[in-house]
């Protein structure tokens, strides 16, 4: 793990807020993708989450508290519902357009 840079201080206090979400969490800039990373370390370093966002902010620590796996089956329930929801937005353009056409052709 050469290429992990333990981030302890920031000017947005991530890494301490990182902490407040889980103890364990420490945050880390990888060298070799340029990104930076969560991860915790009991009992063995696992990575939690790769942050989209950098430098890391206010957004990221969001981001974490909205992505641990305590939350996976609600995060499930909630991409089905905008699923659901793009799917009937579809729906109902194809149908408005073919009503479109059928009115056109006088049918």
């Amino acid at each position: 793990m050469w290429h992990l840079r333990e981030i302890t201080s920031d000017v947005f206090d991530v890494a301490d807020r990182l902490k407040g979400i889980d103890e364990r969490y420490r945050l880390f800039y990888n060298t070799l993708t340029k990104r930076y990373e969560v991860y915790t370390f009991t009992p063995h370093p696992a990575l939690q989450v790769v942050l989209p966002f950098s430098p890391p902010d206010a957004r990221c620590v969001e981001h974490v508290r909205k992505t641990r796996a305590e939350r996976a089956a609600q995060l499930l329930r909630e991409l089905e519902k905008e699923n659901e929801r793009t799917a009937r937005a579809r729906n109902k353009q194809i149908i408005d357009r073919a009503l479109e056409c059928a009115l056109k052709e006088g049918i």
